[in-house]
């Protein structure tokens, strides 16, 4: 069989009914004059082995087991279980045949001509084009994540070169991923791959043309702010990794800082239109909170650096 043009790879999080609709999104997209144009992925393992009741459902979709006794103590952990979710994106990247390879997740689902602008964003040369997140869910408290975590990403959006592409809305040209197949072959984390892709000197573009939407279901206070801890912890722990003792030292020391940097930051990328003026109230207050939390997990991050896997394995 040829190889496809494009290959997609969907982290499975948040269970079945949430793959559903983005898998739904995604079929409806595939072109039946040629089904094998396109592949879609799932990778699960023993802890998210529920998606695989999808399978009959979704005949276009491969589904893909594996099994990974080594990640089993991570499974245990609250602030290192999001590392499983990395190792999936990896064994899916590994999977991949297609010229071009994107991906997004069970929360996100793609706008309807996803696919095909894909293909067209990737007539430009740069091997590495996000797109734009939206969110479809109108509570404060998942507006004030959405901002928190894809505020950058935001609409409305001019394309441009960026410092940050987010993995819920990415593609490469599958030669340039490949380039750099060391840093994700076992885990794929966003930030590791375009700094090593940036350092070969890659550009990262931002093409608002490729677009998807957050529809992550309503959440308790108390479950964002113990995320946005663990996900600052995560962070940090991948950053001091890449850095010198005196740049950790500093960064440790930024930290009491740092909330009011992520408030103003979420400042500015509010879109008032969008809102009346108490759910603006609402969600920067949401967004200051979401913000100490995420420093607390940083400065976690900081004090323990790198994990050090081999010794829960």
């Amino acid at each position: 069989m040829a190889n496809p043009e494009i290959s997609v790879v969907v982290l499975a999080v948040g269970g079945a009914a949430l793959l559903r609709h983005c898998l739904t999104a995604l079929v409806a997209q595939l072109d039946p004059q040629t089904p094998d144009a396109v592949e879609i992925i799932v990778p699960y393992d023993r802890w998210s082995r529920e998606v695989a009741a999808l399978e009959p459902e979704f005949p276009a979709v491969r589904f893909h087991y594996y099994e990974d006794l080594a990640q089993a103590a991570l499974a245990t952990d609250r602030v290192q279980t999001h590392r499983l979710y990395e190792r999936r994106r990896a064994i899916g990247l590994g999977q991949c045949r297609g010229r071009l390879v994107a991906m997004t997740e069970a929360q996100a689902v793609p706008a309807a001509d996803w696919l095909t602008q894909i293909r067209a964003v990737h007539e430009q040369a740069a091997g590495i084009i996000g797109g734009a997140i939206g969110n479809r869910v109108d509570r404060p408290l998942n507006w004030a994540w959405y901002y928190s975590d894809f505020g950058r990403y935001g609409q409305p959006q001019q394309a441009s070169s960026v410092d940050y592409l987010s993995d819920v809305n990415i593609s490469y040209k599958r030669e340039v991923l490949e380039s750099v197949r060391q840093v994700w072959a076992e885990a794929y984390q966003e930030a590791p791959v375009h700094w090593a892709l940036k350092a070969a000197g890659h550009t990262l573009l931002l093409d608002p043309r490729l677009l998807v939407f957050e529809q992550r279901p309503p959440m308790t206070l108390w479950r964002a702010f113990r995320e946005r801890v663990e996900w600052g912890r995560m962070f940090a722990e991948t950053r001091v990794a890449a850095t010198r003792w005196w740049q950790r030292v500093l960064f440790l020391a930024g930290t009491p800082l740092l909330p009011w940097v992520l408030w103003w930051r979420v400042v500015r990328q509010l879109q008032p239109r969008q809102h009346t003026f108490s759910q603006i109230g609402s969600i920067l207050l949401l967004v200051g909170g979401l913000g100490v939390c995420w420093s607390v997990g940083e400065l976690l991050g900081y004090l323990a650096g790198p994990p050090n896997f081999s010794e829960r394995q």
